[in-house]
């Protein structure tokens, strides 16, 4: 029994997983990173103000939410680039990783 409360303990002491932003590169014209997307995390709300390319490298379904509870779906495959324009302004979203596997993507976005 006492295995059992101490593997317990273990388990509600344990790091939730997190999403990661690793850099990958900046100049004067772009700037570049990694973004890692573990199963069932989210971001913060935030925005994007600038052109950007997306590049699937662990692909998968990336859902955003908009503060109004919209959702939308983008399915990143692996290999493949995505291209976005800026957001309009004044609209912002969460990233919200609801599946079972880890999303990773690079991204490239214009200054």
């Amino acid at each position: 029994m006492w295995r059992f409360v101490v593997a317990l303990g273990l388990l509600v002491q344990a790091p939730r997983a997190q999403m990661q932003r690793v850099p990958q590169f900046e100049n004067d014209r772009v700037v570049s990173w990694k973004s890692v997307i573990p199963p069932h995390t989210e971001s913060t709300m935030h925005r994007h103000d600038r052109y950007r390319t997306v590049i699937g490298i662990a692909g998968g379904d990336l859902k955003t939410v908009a503060p109004d509870g919209r959702v939308t779906v983008t399915h990143y495959e692996s290999g493949k680039a995505y291209f976005f324009e800026p957001m309009p302004a004044g609209e912002m979203h969460k990233d919200v990783n609801d599946t079972s596997k880890t999303i990773e993507v690079i991204v490239v976005e214009n200054k």
